[in-house]
């Protein structure tokens, strides 16, 4: 019988958990988690979503997403406005605080993101990132 802490899923499920905390660790003089960090930067790429464009962004249920939203709001780092194309939808915008949030904490991300690739030469890379990109299909 395979040992469930040599599956890939278990092992995969260990290191999210991992960079979760740290990074948590890391946002938390901040007042973001790291997944509220994905909604900023989504965000910062292209402000004024709805929800269902965020959670296709994210590949998350938009229930979370909006879970994710009221807290985010509740802070100020985001505001919800009427979507002039569909009144019964709302359109996500970075607040001022949830702009300057964003940059700040781009630092720290792009700092442990280099060092998670430092001990892999360009093809390993090249190959985990495929990996990962390709992993829904894998599953289908």
């Amino acid at each position: 019988m395979l040992k469930f802490s040599d599956t890939m899923c278990f092992k995969l499920g260990a290191a999210s958990r991992t960079l979760q905390k740290y990074y948590n660790n890391r946002y938390a003089e901040y007042g973001v988690t790291v997944a509220q960090s994905f909604i900023l930067f989504a965000l910062t790429e292209d402000n004024g979503q709805n929800i269902k464009s965020l959670a296709e962004k994210l590949i998350l249920d938009s229930s979370a997403v909006t879970g994710f939203i009221d807290r985010l709001e509740k802070e100020g780092f985001v505001r919800r406005v009427v979507d002039p194309n569909d009144r019964r939808s709302f359109l996500i915008y970075l607040t001022d605080k949830g702009k300057r949030t964003a940059q700040a904490i781009d630092p720290i991300t792009k700092e442990v993101n280099d060092l998670l690739r430092m001990g892999m030469d360009p093809a390993m890379n090249a190959m985990w990132d495929k990996y990962l990109d390709n992993m829904e299909g894998y599953l289908k």
